[in-house]
């Protein structure tokens, strides 16, 4: 899985058939997500996904009355990272992959040498998480804990808790494309576990247009300056 990749869609973008309403609700209790439709809520749930206020989405508001921390230069998280369209480069090493984001130029590892160490606390939330990985057949699965509550699902706000565990699911489809399925196990937030559409990754070559990661550095002093001089100004008009 080497490489520098870029997401090719998927998700729950356009998902005609979720039933869900103008907020993105659906009929069984569930929510709409750019994974795909989720399980129906919990009740903590359905009060995160209200208390959530995301400039972008089915529910979404001005972004001046946003409560996104990402408005601040605040971490994405994991989840939401996987989700918006910025590459990502993967490197194996002898005891872990390292993935590398271009949005916000952080990193995670995926310790492979590991079974879940008994002494990492769930509750003791991570940003990107507690990350172990093992193949199984051509399949690399990843299970993560510790993903810190406060980054959001998605950009559109939908919620987790700090109950959640998380599995990712990579295969290769073939040469050129990485497909990554995750799997929801959240009870703070959703009644039962719950499986996200398939999302695609294409692979970028060397030398291609796309086969270099950019600078692309979340500066606090440069959302400030965007919030004040467009941000701000626009949402109050």
């Amino acid at each position: 899985m080497s490489g520098l990749w870029l997401g090719q869609g998927g998700g729950g973008r356009g998902n005609a058939n979720s039933g869900a309403d103008a907020k993105g609700f659906l009929k069984d209790g569930g929510i709409q997500t750019q994974w795909g439709p989720s399980s129906p809520l919990t009740p903590e749930g359905l009060k995160a996904v209200n208390a959530n206020l995301s400039g972008k989405g089915p529910r979404a508001v001005p972004p001046v009355y946003s409560n996104d921390l990402l408005g601040d230069a605040n971490p994405p998280g994991l989840i939401r990272a996987l989700v918006y369209n910025r590459p990502f480069q993967l490197v194996h090493t002898p005891d872990k992959i390292v993935q590398l984001f271009e949005w916000t130029r952080v990193w995670r590892e995926i310790w492979t040498d590991r079974k879940m160490p008994d002494n990492v606390d769930p509750y003791w939330g991570r940003w990107y998480g507690y990350s172990v990985g093992k193949w199984e057949g051509d399949t690399f699965v990843v299970d993560t804990v510790g993903i810190d509550a406060r980054g959001w699902l998605d950009e559109w706000g939908d919620p987790i808790s700090d109950q959640l565990r998380l599995t990712e699911r990579w295969r290769r489809l073939d040469r050129d494309h990485l497909e990554l399925v995750l799997n929801i196990n959240d009870p703070g937030t959703y009644t039962k576990p719950w499986t996200t559409n398939p999302r695609v990754f294409r692979l970028q070559p060397k030398g291609s247009a796309g086969g270099e990661m950019l600078e692309v550095i979340f500066a606090p002093v440069d959302e400030r300056d965007f919030n004040q001089k467009i941000r701000d100004p626009a949402g109050k008009k």
